[in-house]
């Protein structure tokens, strides 16, 4: 139970970094996709450097750990490891996704501010 946790925030953690990369870009935060694949490689170093240490630290485990530690460590060692390859490629995905669906729709409304906030209906 308590690794899982970790793993949890784990994951939690790398997404707050490529979150926090994307929304900075002002491109990246409006949703260019091309300019959200040139941000999440920058903002990576931390997430790539943890899972490669953390992959490395358990490899003793695994390889000359006895009959109880390779399995534990092989499956913290993966779920590090799956939980970056999902940080990297899910999140930016899903952060894409919800900004296409809050895009304004085109047409003659989408230049326009909702009515609540137009200056003529505060006189």
């Amino acid at each position: 139970m308590i690794g899982r946790l970790g793993l949890v925030d784990l994951a939690i953690n790398g997404a707050i970094i490529v979150l926090s990369a994307l929304k900075g870009d002002r491109e990246a935060a409006a949703g260019e996709h091309l300019r959200c694949r040139e941000v999440v490689p920058n903002s990576t170093r931390h997430i790539v450097s943890t899972t490669v240490t953390t992959i490395n630290g358990f490899l003793p485990l695994i390889l000359f750990g006895g009959k109880f530690w390779p399995p534990l460590a092989t499956a913290i060692a993966g779920g590090v490891a799956g939980s970056a390859i999902l940080t990297l490629y899910l999140v930016p995905a899903i952060f894409i996704a919800l900004l296409s669906k809050q895009a304004p729709e085109e047409g003659a409304d989408a230049g326009r501010s909702p009515p609540a906030l137009q200056a003529a209906d505060w006189r």
